[in-house]
């Protein structure tokens, strides 16, 4: 049964597909998911009492997640394009909706059990479920995507709120489909102006970021609970204040 659930579910999700990658694509991934992983050890240390960081009032500490939500929002535009360049597979659409929404209802219920003060209950995957049914009237209309993306944007900038689900904790991870749509909107624009495309030239480190951007998913799932586990257990070999 066990066997069954992997081959059916989970091993689709993570299947890559190796005539359908660009490697320009798989590093914003990868490059996000690099970002990622840093302000994820980054917040574990704070937890454990290893730094002193004002995640709410420091100015790059909170712009530091919003770059790393535009990234993968914005890979996603171009994504959703190159998933659904012949014509939109509404099968396809309903089974990668309800295996991301899956994965979001896991993470509300286990940061709820570790959190229950800040548990997660709209975050970065929530959104991204969200955002590929609300984004799917968009595909092959790019400047239609572009246009709204402005519409939803550029308010934001004087400092309007554009409104969605919240609830009353402060949530660790909140992520709204508004406005956030409009960054999944302006990658979508950009996949028909090639930028999925661009050539990425060798560099150190460029294999293991692409590695990154194939498999983020997957790496964005257990990266956060290695790290917290592993810093937990630092800590109780040695607390900051021994």
């Amino acid at each position: 049964m066990l066997t069954s659930f992997v081959n059916n579910f989970l091993r689709p999700f993570f299947t890559i597909k190796r005539e359908s990658r660009y490697p320009a694509l798989d590093m914003l991934r990868g490059f996000a998911v690099l970002l990622m992983i840093i302000f994820h050890f980054s917040f574990d240390l704070k937890v454990f009492g290893y730094a002193s960081i004002d995640f709410q009032n420091d100015p790059f500490w909170w712009a530091f997640p919003r770059v790393i939500v535009f990234l993968f929002l914005f890979a996603m535009g171009q994504s959703l394009e190159l998933v659904h360049q012949k014509s939109i597979d509404t099968k396809k659409v309903a089974k990668r909706f309800l295996k991301l929404a899956f994965f979001a209802a896991l993470i509300s219920i286990f940061t709820y059990a570790a959190f229950p003060d800040r548990w997660i209950y709209f975050g970065t995957l929530h959104c991204i479920a969200i955002c590929t049914i609300l984004a799917l009237p968009f595909v092959k209309r790019p400047w239609i995507a572009f246009i709204v993306a402005l519409v939803i944007l550029v308010p934001v900038i004087f400092g309007f709120r554009w409104p969605w689900i919240r609830m009353d904790h402060a949530s660790m991870d909140y992520i709204p489909a508004l406005p956030w749509l409009g960054v999944v909107l302006l990658g979508q624009f950009s996949y028909h102006h090639k930028a999925h495309q661009l050539s990425i030239p060798n560099f150190p480190g460029k294999r293991p970021l692409l590695h990154f951007g194939q498999h983020s998913l997957w790496i964005y799932l257990i990266h956060q609970p290695l790290l917290f586990g592993l810093v937990k257990l630092f800590y109780t070999l040695a607390p900051p204040n021994s």
